[in-house]
């Protein structure tokens, strides 16, 4: 580009007087020249946008215990039950109605930084056991614009026994799918980035304090999400970069490590 404008450039500085006929079969030329180079700009333009678009990498998400974990009111312990007084000032606790069941909701930590990056590199898919009622309270919570999700959303009543990507639009070589559970993936499993299970309320049968008990959490700022997102920038940079990984799967442990 930069020597078809200095050609054109010369071509002016040099040329001698001429007649008005001859100079306007010039300047046409040179209009004709113009639009030539501008064309082969565009279609230089749109051939590295659609290069880039075929290396767009989608995100699988789970919701319970990767994103967030929710009880029934009805199950809080005794020294739990003081939440219900905070549902009203904090962002990360809500109470929600869902088919005549009420639930209180914790969101884990880092969960809104990691939803804003996460969709700068993504195109972002919700996949849940749960019901459709129940994800449609959730992602009031976590995406009431639906600016992450949109209606990419798959839950128990289109798949209720086992999780399957099958029924994304999206190549395989291009997914990433985290959650806390392997076994609901029995067919893509390469494809799985494992998350440590998130549990803030008393779980049935155990004797140690739950983190709602204890009034702690999980780290904001080395948690799993926050770990989990670095390694999702550093898959895509690779993409970027063009290292010759067509296949996202190859960059995942094959080992079942939870981060």
């Amino acid at each position: 580009m930069f020597l078809v404008s200095k050609h054109l450039l010369q071509l002016k500085s040099k040329r001698p007087k001429r007649s008005s006929s001859s100079s306007s079969c010039f300047d046409d030329f040179v209009k004709r020249l113009q639009n030539h180079a501008a064309m082969f700009k565009k279609h230089l333009t749109t051939q590295l946008f659609q290069k880039k678009k075929k290396k767009k990498l989608h995100l699988v998400l789970d919701l319970d215990h990767t994103l967030l974990h929710s009880v029934l009111v009805s199950d809080l312990s005794k020294r739990e039950k003081y939440l219900l007084e905070e549902t009203d000032s904090r962002q990360d606790l809500w109470r929600r109605n869902v088919d005549g069941y009420e639930f209180i909701i914790k969101l884990r930590p880092f969960l809104h930084e990691f939803l804003l990056e996460a969709n700068k590199l993504f195109t972002m898919h919700v996949y849940t056991m749960g019901s459709s009622s129940y994800a449609k309270q959730v992602l009031k919570l976590i995406d009431p614009d639906k600016v992450y999700f949109g209606k990419r959303v798959i839950t128990r009543e289109a798949s209720p026994f086992n999780k399957s990507l099958d029924l994304l639009a999206a190549d395989k070589r291009r997914v990433v799918i985290v959650d806390d559970t392997v076994h609901v993936w029995p067919f893509h499993k390469r494809n799985l980035l494992q998350i440590t299970k998130y549990v803030y309320f008393k779980v049935d049968g155990t004797k140690w304090d739950s983190d709602a008990e204890a009034k702690k959490d999980e780290s904001q700022s080395n948690g799993s999400l926050a770990n989990v997102l670095k390694f999702l920038e550093d898959v895509h940079k690779r993409f970027e970069e063009d290292l010759g990984f067509k296949d996202l799967r190859l960059l995942i442990p094959c080992r079942q490590c939870c981060y």
